[in-house]
């Protein structure tokens, strides 16, 4: 099976193309300039010659949450969240190939349903800032041209990945001796890049070709705060080294939603597997050995 990657070298798009998936880059194909016929020219060329692939995953996203905030950014924002993901989707679709585009908890308002429950796919969307707004609006393109459109939430990379992400961060952070200030109104579940790519990667092999789904980390919901703790605690520091505050003491430019649950039983029965729970993955993530400093 053939399984092209966009967002090539973003955190999801790294994991999967050391699964086997065939990466493609921003250079070779840049959302931002999607809606012009230079994209269009782009995206043909992946499916030129008679090439087609079996599975194409978009991971490529403007996932700067404050940045999407700043008006300047909002030309760019829209192409790569809201446009391109529908010509993307649509070329596949000519192509007969199977499409999958990565969405996010933030097209919720974040207020808990009733019951604390996690969100359904079929929830209905109100995203509380524009980079809510566009992935919303980059789904709903997706799904008119019949792709599958996974949501997922609070993903970190570990140790091996470029960047910077909250569980090294903080392990960065207890390493150092600095004892942070961390938001506990908050609510998710933290979601490890190589898992995602193994749940994204048996969802191309699956027998599902449109509609939402879900796909995080299993295990009890929890705050940012309490995660920061349990990074304290598996890298042996003390968790009591982490403060607790509120989202109203660390401001923000763009709102967060205080629920990012999400409920993962139609994963299970669609694609038939169950995401390990997310203290095994920060567990494992710590094991393979910050680069601390």
């Amino acid at each position: 099976m053939t399984v092209i990657v966009t967002g090539a070298h973003g955190q999801v798009g790294r994991c999967l193309v050391a699964l086997g998936g065939e990466g493609i880059t921003r250079a070779e194909l840049d959302l931002s300039s999607a809606g012009t016929a230079d994209f269009r020219t782009a995206v043909s060329s992946l499916f030129a010659d008679g090439r087609r692939p079996d599975v194409m995953i978009n991971t490529a996203a403007w996932t700067d949450v404050d940045g999407a905030e700043d008006v300047t950014n909002r030309r760019t924002v829209e192409a790569v969240n809201a446009i391109a993901p529908g010509e993307l989707a649509r070329a596949a679709a000519d192509a007969r190939t199977k499409f999958i585009h990565i969405s996010t908890d933030y097209v919720f308002s974040g207020a808990a349903p009733d019951g604390g429950r996690g969100w359904r796919p079929d929830d209905p969307v109100h995203p509380a800032n524009e980079y809510g707004r566009t992935k919303s609006e980059g789904e709903q393109a997706v799904l008119a041209a019949g792709g599958v459109v996974v949501r997922t939430s609070w993903v970190w990379s570990g140790p091996e990945a470029p960047g910077r992400d909250f569980v090294s961060v903080m392990a960065t952070l207890a390493e150092n001796g600095v004892d942070p200030r961390v938001v506990d109104d908050q609510v998710g579940r933290p979601t490890y890049a190589p898992d995602l790519a193994e749940e994204l990667w048996a969802l191309a092999h699956a027998d599902v070709a449109s509609g939402i789904l879900n796909v995080t980390n299993a295990g009890e919901p929890v705050s940012w705060c309490g995660l920061a703790k349990e990074v304290f605690r598996l890298s042996g520091h003390d968790p009591a080294r982490v403060t607790p505050c509120t989202t109203r003491d660390w401001p923000m430019p763009a709102a967060r939603p205080p629920w990012s649950v999400l409920d993962l039983e139609p994963w299970s029965t669609r694609v038939g597997r169950t995401p390990p729970d997310w203290q095994d993955s920060v567990r494992r993530g710590l094991g393979a050995g910050f680069r601390l400093g």
